[in-house]
């Protein structure tokens, strides 16, 4: 549940990183996301540049046309101009945007009306209204706000001639092109800036996406730290439950006997050796209980043997503690290369079917089958017994670490366990794990398993 958890926090670092794959192709027809840093860089200082050329050029051609009157509203007028400019940079919402566009718009045609009274006609301020509509406006309305403005310009101009065509359409083909490349130029400039803070999001995401997934790795790993520990902690709160209902009984058995002893050595001679021969068996089975205890924790066989080996070993121990019941090994199949955790699997798994048909089956015949076929390795073990029944080898007391415990342990290698009654009586225990065909190397006497494990149980405190 832990380790769980930790996946289902990981999840969304996991889904962001990869959805900044498919992002969204650059969107014209959308106003500009903030006009401040459209305008901020390149569009502020070009406008205020040419606002300025403009101004001076028109004051020093217009003489003697220049009066106090209309200097100062063409002062006034390129003041204001500056001031909407100024405002349409900051971000407001879109109506305040087109409200200050549309007296940017007026300002312009209005100082291009002065030029009726004898001021030298400033057409560079048409060319920074339209950088203005370029890099503001959607794509669209921009073109369509351009043409509107490109039209005043040539009634303006109409005017300034006198309707002379011959006059207007010279002037008006020739800042067709200075018309053009001003918006075009403006609308590369606003999608150069549009790619340039899209990747700066972008990384801006990438880096948070690294920093939230090394936070659930780290977070992932300290569950799996505490999965290990608690795993680790209930093993040892089952061995010590273990060793308290076994070697604790018999310790205390034997503590009781030998206080009886001591109280019957003089008065009860005769009473006192039946107490210690009492005592004898009871530190027998104490000394038995101590070995099933090691041999659990450590399989002997398979550290020291091949597979088939170890599980003829247990054959014979089945066949002498069995009652006379008959076993069948069918174990002549050719093995390729098994891991040590899957030899121990498969060890344990006939150990606990074989104790289980001992204990609960009452079988005369048990067959333990291994065969490897198609890159399956199968294990079986079949009896004649009487089947599940109300002690069986299910889980429940008596079977041992049971078939839930052999699932487990064959699940997390990859496996699977299946159990039933078999036809006409008896009993089937099947544990299929699929092993790629990797030839088997010579097996040599000493170790089918790495000697780490027959070290570390020698210096268990249990080895006897």
């Amino acid at each position: 549940m832990a380790v769980e958890k930790g996946y289902n926090r990981a999840q969304p670092a996991i889904q962001g990183k990869q959805s900044m794959s498919s992002q969204p192709e650059i969107d014209l027809a959308a106003p500009a996301v903030s006009n401040e840093r459209v305008l901020s860089t390149a569009g502020r200082g070009t406008a205020l540049i040419t606002l300025v050329i403009g101004y001076l050029y028109t004051i020093l051609t217009s003489p003697p046309e220049l009066t106090p009157v209309n200097f100062l509203a063409f002062t006034a007028l390129q003041g204001l101009y500056c001031a909407v400019l100024w405002w349409c940079i900051k971000n407001f919402s879109d109506r305040i945007i087109a409200l200050l566009l549309v007296v940017l718009t007026l300002l312009t045609v209005a100082t291009g009306g002065l030029s009726l009274t004898g001021l030298q006609w400033d057409w560079l301020l048409y060319l920074v209204t339209i950088v203005v509509y370029f890099m503001v406006l959607p794509l669209r309305v921009s073109i369509v706000a351009g043409i509107l403005l490109y039209l005043s310009m040539a009634i303006n101009l109409g005017f300034l001639n006198h309707w002379n065509w011959s006059h207007i359409y010279p002037s008006l083909l020739s800042l067709l092109p200075a018309y053009a490349f001003v918006a075009v130029f403006s609308l590369v400039l606003r999608i150069v800036r549009i790619e340039k803070e899209r990747a700066e999001t972008l990384l801006q995401r990438l880096e948070e996406s690294n920093a939230e997934l090394e936070e659930a790795h780290r977070q992932l790993q300290q569950y799996a730290n505490e999965v290990e520990e608690l795993t680790i902690v209930r093993e040892r709160t089952r061995m010590a439950r273990e060793i308290h209902d076994t070697l604790g009984h018999y310790l205390s058995i034997l503590n009781i006997q030998l206080e009886a002893i001591s109280k019957l050595q003089e008065r009860d001679p005769a009473r006192a050796a039946v107490e210690i021969a009492e005592a004898r068996r009871v530190a027998s089975q104490s000394m038995q209980e101590v070995r099933n205890a090691v041999a659990a924790l450590r399989p002997m066989s398979i550290a020291t043997l091949t597979l088939p080996q170890a599980i003829a070993e247990l054959g014979r121990e089945f066949e002498q503690y069995a009652d006379g019941g008959e076993l069948t090994l069918d174990l002549d199949t050719e093995l390729p290369l098994i891991s040590p955790d899957l030899q121990v699997a498969l060890y344990r798994a006939v150990q606990e079917t074989l104790t289980n048909v001992r204990k609960h089956a009452h079988a005369s015949k048990v067959l333990v089958r291994l065969r490897y076929e198609g890159e399956m390795l199968e294990l079986m073990v079949l009896d004649n017994g009487r089947g599940p029944g109300s002690d069986d080898a299910s889980g429940q007391p008596g079977g041992g670490f049971g078939l839930v415990g052999l699932r487990e342990r064959i699940e997390l290698l990859g496996g699977r366990v299946a159990h039933g009654p078999a036809e006409p009586t008896g009993y089937r225990v099947t544990v299929s794990v699929p092993v790629p065909s990797t030839p088997a190397p010579v097996m040599p006497s000493e170790s089918a398993i790495p000697v780490k494990i027959e070290d570390a149980v020698q210096r268990s405190p249990f080895a006897v």
